[in-house]
């Protein structure tokens, strides 16, 4: 008899002691359940429980929601629907969403939220309990040791910052970051380039990078910035600031832009010189100097500008002085313009012509050799 053998064989588990396994191990009537069914939460907070349904395999489950409190916003979902309903898949088990949003007005006190699920295995009510607590709002916070920094509008700013996610529950949280016009605010995860968010789990924290990066011809003065995580229908904020000193420029040239001059030996001559602010910090002591040609000096008047303001220009007078001794030809003379933040350099390319006296020696001999040739010819050109 082939009917024997199956219940021989479980008649003697059962003598054993060991019961005899389920088919697939599928569940013989309708389980609703979920691994945390009691949580605390804050006034405004929006919670998920994860609930699994368990029934005999392949069989429809209605899923309704039999009691929620008054003004809570309680749904069921799968698969990114509002459903009331699952059909259990072939190991007997699938998996819903309860997604509720605790009012901001809610009292602190426990609240109750049944699911029932029904199906031809029987019928079977879940029961989660909330916990409303005052306590847990404000319970995620953004801080850093340094709010404050300072430096050129060209520099970009880094700030380090500490997420504490101090609610029972984990949280992924966004990220943003926000300054004046014009300004870039990055606000990542430390250690993460693309990263837009992250996941903190509950009573844990996570290091934050933000970095700005202001306009390069930012006006010195002090700017806030402001970053936000939010997330658990809780939100939180650090509020920074980066004070910009300036961008400090200096350009050296002439009124025209001609880097040349026309000098005589052992003659003074003067090259005008205009020093320029381009930045946007004004400019403190600037100094002139000049590196020269063996036997050259080049004086300044003035030798030191008091202050340039930024985008204006000084007016600065450089006297070349070439050696006695120095022949015809082209020489460079490098002229300085020097400040505690920055410098600039030019070549003034000088040329040195003969005087106009020894030109004029010159023809005198040219005429004296001539008329002695002019001489001789008519004395001894008979002969």
């Amino acid at each position: 008899m082939r009917w024997f053998r199956p219940l021989a064989i479980g008649a003697a588990l059962v003598l054993l002691g060991r019961p005899a396994p389920a088919a697939g191990q599928v569940a013989s009537r309708l389980h609703v359940t979920t691994p945390y069914p009691s949580v605390t939460v804050a006034p405004g907070e929006e919670v998920r429980f994860d609930i699994d349904v368990a029934a005999p395999a392949w069989t429809p489950v209605d899923l309704r929601i039999a009691e929620a409190p008054e003004g809570w916003d309680a749904t069921l979902r799968g698969g990114g629907f509002v459903i009331g309903g699952v059909f259990t898949d072939a190991e007997g088990v699938a998996q819903v969403q309860l997604q509720a949003t605790v009012p901001t007005s809610a009292r602190p006190g426990t609240y109750r939220i049944s699911v029932v699920g029904s199906s031809p295995a029987g019928t079977n009510e879940l029961e989660l309990s909330l916990r409303v607590s005052k306590v847990e709002r404000g319970g995620v916070s953004l801080t850093t040791e340094f709010p404050r920094l300072q430096g050129p509008a060209g520099a970009t700013y880094r700030f380090d910052l500490e997420l504490r996610n101090a609610t029972p529950r984990d949280a992924v949280f966004d990220l943003q970051g926000a300054g004046p016009p014009g300004w870039q605010v990055t606000v990542k995860p430390a250690g993460e380039e693309l990263a837009t968010s992250v996941d903190v789990e509950a009573g844990g924290s996570s290091s934050l990078s933000v970095e700005v990066d202001p306009p390069d011809q930012a006006e010195a003065g002090v700017y806030p910035i402001l970053v936000q995580a939010a997330g658990a229908g809780l939100t939180a904020e650090a509020k920074l600031a980066v004070r910009i000193i300036g961008n400090y420029g200096l350009t050296l040239t002439t009124p025209d832009e001609r880097l040349n001059a026309d000098v005589a030996a052992g003659k003074p001559t003067e090259v005008p010189l205009v020093v320029v602010n381009d930045g946007t910090a004004p400019l403190r002591e600037v100094e002139l100097s000049a590196t020269n040609p063996t036997g050259w000096t080049t004086e300044f008047r003035p030798e030191t500008i008091p202050e340039i303001a930024p985008g204006d220009s000084a007016r600065v007078v450089a006297v070349i002085t070439p050696s006695e001794d120095a022949v015809a030809g082209d020489y460079v003379v490098t002229l300085r313009a020097t400040s505690a933040e920055t410098n600039d350099e030019v070549e003034l390319r000088t040329t040195v012509k003969t005087s106009g006296l020894w030109g004029l020696v010159g023809v005198l001999l040219i005429l004296a050799a001539v008329a002695g040739l002019g001489w001789l010819f008519q004395r001894y050109g008979r002969r």
